[in-house]
Formats: C-alpha cells, sequence, structure tokens
C-alpha cells in the first residue's frame, strides 16, 4: 500500500501545472496635462472693501453682554464675531513682543495698527471668536497672566 501512494504522489507531483504569467494590471491611463491661467496680481479683480478695514476699530464696538447673545447670526445671517483688544502700544517692538508671548500661550493674537493721526498706534487683538463665552474664559486668563484690563468687543459689519 505504502509503494501506492509513494506512486500517485509521484505521478501528482510530476505533472506539470501551467502558470498564467500574463499581467493582470490594466494599462496606465493617458494624462493630459492642464494648464492654468495665472492671474495678474496687479491688474486682478479688486476687492469691493479694502481688507485693511476688517478690524478697523471703527467697525469694533463694545456691547452690553445682556443685549447680544453669546453665540448667534446677525441681521445678515453671518456669525457673530468677537475680538478681544488686550492692549495698545505707542512702540510697535512692544506690541510684538505681546503678540508673541501671547500666541505662545496658545491664542491666536495678532497687531493692527491705526495711523489715523500723525503719530501710530499699535493695537494687540486676540480673537477673532464666534462664542463670546470663549473670548470672556481668554480674557479672563489674558488678564490674569499680563495684568491687563482687555475689552471685549464685537464686530460689527
Amino acid at each position: 500500500m505504502v509503494p501506492a501512494i509513494v506512486w500517485l504522489s509521484m505521478t501528482f507531483l510530476s505533472e506539470s501545472h501551467e502558470i498564467n504569467k500574463t499581467t493582470q494590471i490594466p494599462p496606465a491611463p493617458l494624462i493630459e496635462t492642464v494648464n492654468f491661467e495665472g492671474m495678474d496680481i496687479k491688474n486682478g479683480p479688486q476687492s469691493s472693501f479694502p481688507v485693511r478695514e476688517l478690524f478697523n476699530p471703527e467697525t469694533l464696538q463694545v456691547i452690553d453682554s445682556s443685549d447680544i447673545p453669546n453665540i448667534g447670526l446677525d441681521d445678515d445671517d453671518l456669525p457673530l464675531l468677537w475680538l478681544l483688544e488686550v492692549e495698545s502700544f505707542a512702540e510697535s517692538d512692544k506690541a510684538k513682543v505681546m503678540m508673541q508671548e501671547l500666541r505662545e500661550r496658545g491664542h491666536s493674537a495678532f497687531i493692527h495698527i491705526a495711523d489715523d493721526t500723525n503719530t501710530a498706534s499699535y493695537y494687540v487683538y486676540v480673537g477673532p471668536k464666534i462664542d463670546r463665552r470663549r473670548m470672556v474664559y481668554e480674557k479672563i486668563a489674558i488678564d490674569k497672566a499680563f495684568s491687563t484690563d482687555a475689552v471685549i468687543m464685537q464686530f460689527v459689519r
């Protein structure tokens, strides 16, 4: 019986099995290059308002907190935006130091230069936020850390 098993296994193993070596990978797709027209920055479309005006102090108002909800939409169905005016400086270096310290502590700080008069003022802001409660929390933390009396302001469009 053992010789029969050996004979069957040798017969099975000696049969040649043909392997299909043709590729099953489809050919690469034809990719055509697309040229985009560049925008002429100098003569490109002009925005309807200067970007600098977005955070103009004239568009910021101190609002009585009881009149406005903490989060919501304005009359144009745009989100209410809150900024924190941390401090104003007469020298840009001091404003940059304050902004850098705020950023190192995780606040989104920026400087607005108000040069409406003969002297420039450098305002350090944090924000914007869409939830006034978060801005109140940041005001408390910043006032404590920097001994300031920051003002929460609403951006009014």
